[in-house]
């Protein structure tokens, strides 16, 4: 029979169906036995007692060093390895510890289940089963751990051989002596094993019928070590004193095999674990608290509704169509509540845009004739956020607000009791993504005092609010994550919360029934079908990992979110082609869309800033899905934004380079002598330079040519001092015009390249319009310094 290289265990069960194999061989770990961890290492750092997982390494290291010297054998026991720890651990304390070691082999290890049906099928027919493993345990640890995870493994396993008790290894000189005490033709034992060399090219050359395992494709491998990273840094325990929890390899393996495409990626390395686990987890809270009554938010909680049901078909529950613009709508009850929500939409602007005066009115459910007088009068005040104050609180507009807002009220509740016919004294769970509870902190009072009956939330993760804890529960809430690594989960969720959509419409009231009245947001078809395919893969996930039983754990809690934070911030590079295709809709009564993806915008963004001002941006201004748009640019970037995220990080854009460029600027005043200073521009990406340069004068003249014979300009643009760093600089810059605000003197021009600049070539600014205490930004690349700039 012909040896086959790198297959699936669905493959190897076929393969092995049609042999005539005397003896079936398998490999032990990674093949038979699993473990719950990103790589075997991590087991040690549950070890502790003073011994580090280094230390534990070393030993081992040392063990086998020292009996290759001595006996030319290069395999050794656990008892060896601990002997080399007898400056730590006494005889008694090193047997402990071995036991200690077992045990968490146990205990974070499971049978990988078509690996343990092979054993049956083999038993079945009659075929002696061995087990051949590369380990330091002996035979009888090791039947000791496979025991401890099914009690038919001593009926199951004809012998054990250990390469401890040979001193050999499977990729030394192993083989030969298994064929021997097996007393059967090499051809007539069919070994099956993840390692190619010790698995698959050492037996071939015994004469041994072997099969190499792949236990995951060469893509899923790739998700599995960015996890790795992404855990590390979200988790600072992971690779010290914690295990990197690794809980869905075995599903992948058995469900990812082949050709895999992004929405199966997708679907099974991200959105199927993460709401398996919430799943879990909202069951635990359900338990919890008796005749609780489940309530789905629509749109984000569709998926969550759908997952929950997957694992409990029998569970009822109801799908809740209030978004958080109909929560705004209906809880207007009082003058206040319109002063508190005009605190938190405008926070501290002086000056409200069309498009932020268009969503406020619609909160406020505005009259089109009200509406129309206040944006011309908020015109002619310069759109002062005061003025807006002054007539959104005036005495008519809050008596209509209140009214309008107590009839949506109404209809939003009759909405609810259709669903659920809540009755007093019930308690009502809100299941949603979460974060700060929009929709419960609004209307959770109101719908208690007038239903009588009480209010719950249950969230993948919730920020903190104040007196959360006596109102809501979450998979990641303030009490198990700090402030920082809640907000490195949720700041760039975007992407997430889309996959977790019906991208049905979009609720903005209800009839006098409570139907549920919906604007369409625009979406292709391309988008609906591609994220359909993404969620019908996630739900495969979550029924495959309630088929295997994953425990609901804390670690299950972090393995969430470090596959939310590794999707997030370190995607591949199929998954971020197919967000290029995505839009996300910001559901708050608008039509606002915007693409999930877009490069050349989030270079730009780069160019003109750097990764300083991503670090310390914290709203819209910043793209929503910047990691997955600069992740083809480099890891660094990446990480570069989770490390600020988690540790709260940030840095001015002149340090966060030392790569600065001298540059003459000139300040023309009338009547007298140009000004002139010496600039610095700073390195922000790509190569391009960034430097602000004060219009304290009319006119200004960058003395370029003195530094640059050849460079490539990007954008000459004005801003206001006030808006200078902050996230609101790009929304309040505008870009200067070429011939027209500014021109260029000494050279020859093609588009934004400019070549051969003489040493007085210059840059003459004088913009048509400039705000008061403008600045301008300059953002270039050097291609070419000028020749004595360099001897000089």
């Amino acid at each position: 029979m012909m040896n086959m290289p790198s297959v699936s265990f669905e493959r190897i069960e076929q393969i092995f169906q049609q042999s005539n194999a005397k003896v079936l061989s398998l490999d032990c770990f990674d093949t038979l036995f699993w473990r719950n961890v990103s790589r075997p290492f991590d087991i040690f750092t549950r070890l502790q007692h003073g011994l580090c997982p280094l230390a534990r390494g070393v030993a081992e290291a040392d063990a086998r060093k020292k009996k290759r010297i001595a006996t030319g054998l290069e395999e050794v026991s656990l008892a060896e390895i601990y002997g080399e720890l007898k400056g730590q651990f006494d005889a008694e304390q090193q047997q402990q510890m071995m036991e200690h070691e077992l045990a968490l082999e146990i205990d974070n290890g499971f049978l990988f289940p078509p690996a343990l049906a092979l054993l049956r099928q083999a038993k079945a027919r009659g075929i002696r089963t061995i087990i051949v493993s590369d380990t330091y345990l002996d035979a009888g640890q090791l039947s000791r751990l496979l025991a401890a995870h099914c009690d038919e493994i001593p009926d199951l396993i004809d012998h054990i051989y250990c390469s401890s008790e040979f001193g050999h290894s499977k990729s030394g000189s192993l083989w030969p002596e298994i064929v021997q005490r097996e007393q059967v033709k090499p051809q007539d034992i069919f070994h099956v094993g993840d390692n190619h060399r010790a698995d698959y090219l050492q037996p071939v050359k015994s004469g041994i019928t072997a099969i190499h395992f792949k236990q995951n494709e060469a893509l899923v491998t790739n998700v599995l070590e960015q996890r790795s990273v992404a855990a590390k840094l979200l988790f600072p325990a992971c690779g010290a004193t914690a295990p990197v929890p690794s809980l869905f390899h075995a599903c992948y393996s058995v469900a990812l095999r082949n050709e895999i495409n992004s929405e199966q990626l997708t679907g099974w390395t991200t959105l199927g674990p993460i709401l398996y686990a919430f799943a879990l987890f909202i069951k635990q809270q359900r338990d919890l608290m008796p005749g609780v009554r489940l309530g789905f938010l629509m749109r984000d909680g569709y998926m969550l509704r759908e997952a929950y049901h997957a694992l409990y078909p029998d569970e009822q529950s109801a799908s809740l169509n209030i978004s958080r613009f109909t929560a705004i709508k209906s809880a207007f009850h009082s003058r206040q509540s319109i002063v508190d929500y005009l605190g938190k939409t405008l926070r501290a602007a002086e000056r409200v845009t069309a498009a932020g005066f268009d969503m406020i009115s619609r909160h406020l459910m505005l009259s089109e004739r009200r509406k129309k007088k206040i944006a011309s009068q908020l015109q002619l005040h310069n759109h002062s956020a005061d003025y807006l104050y002054k007539s959104l609180l005036s005495h008519e507009v809050v008596k209509e607000t209140l009214a309008r807002s107590a009839a949506c009220r109404q209809r939003l509740i009759t909405h609810l009791q259709n669903k659920l016919q809540l009755q007093p004294g019930e308690t009502l769970m809100l299941i949603d993504l979460g974060y700060a509870g929009t929709a419960q902190n609004l209307l959770a009072p109101l719908l208690e005092e007038t239903l009588n009956i009480q209010v719950r939330g249950c969230y993948l993760i919730a920020a903190w609010t104040a007196g959360w804890q006596q109102n809501r529960t979450a998979l990641v809430n303030p009490d198990t994550a700090d402030f920082r690594l809640i907000r490195t989960l949720t700041r760039f969720i975007a992407s997430f919360e889309m996959l977790c959509s019906s991208h049905g419409f979009s609720v903005v009231d209800y009839t006098d029934d409570g139907e549920p009245i919906g604007e369409g947001v625009m979406h292709s078809e391309k988008m609906i079908s591609t994220v359909k395919a993404i969620q019908h893969e996630a739900l495969r996930c979550v029924r495959q990992a309630g088929e295997r039983a994953i425990p609901a754990s804390p670690a299950l809690w972090d393995s969430a979110a470090i596959d939310l934070v590794r999707y997030t911030y370190f995607p591949l590079a199929i998954e971020t082609d197919l967000l290029q295709h995505l839009t996300f809709d910001i559901n708050m009564g608008t039509d606002a869309t915007q693409q999930m993806v877009d490069a050349e915008k989030a270079i730009g963004y780069m160019r003109r800033y750097g990764v300083a001002r991503l670090a310390q941006d914290e709203n819209s201004e910043s793209r929503t899905n910047t990691p997955s748009e600069l992740r083809h640019c480099g890891i660094e970037y990446s990480l570069s934004l989770l490390s600020a995220s988690r540790n709260a990080l940030s840095w001015s854009l002149s340090q966060s380079s030392q790569r600065q460029q001298p540059l003459e600027v000139l300040f023309i005043r009338n009547d007298q002598p140009p000004l002139t200073e010496k600039l610095f521009a700073t390195s922000t990406f790509d190569g391009f330079f960034s430097i602000y340069i004060p219009m304290v004068t009319a006119e200004v003249v960058i003395a370029i040519g003195n530094s640059l014979r050849d460079f490539e300009v990007d954008s000459l643009s004005l801003t206001s001092q006030q808006a200078l760093y902050k996230s609101i600089e790009q929304q309040q810059s505008y870009r200067l015009d070429k011939d027209k605000d500014y021109f260029i003197d000494g050279a020859t021009q093609h588009d934004k390249l400019v070549l051969n600049m003489q040493p007085d070539g210059f840059i003459y600014v004088k913009p048509q319009k400039s705000p008061a205490q403008a600045v301008l930004h300059f953002v270039y690349r050097p291609l070419n310094p000028q020749i004595q700039a360099v001897n000089d």
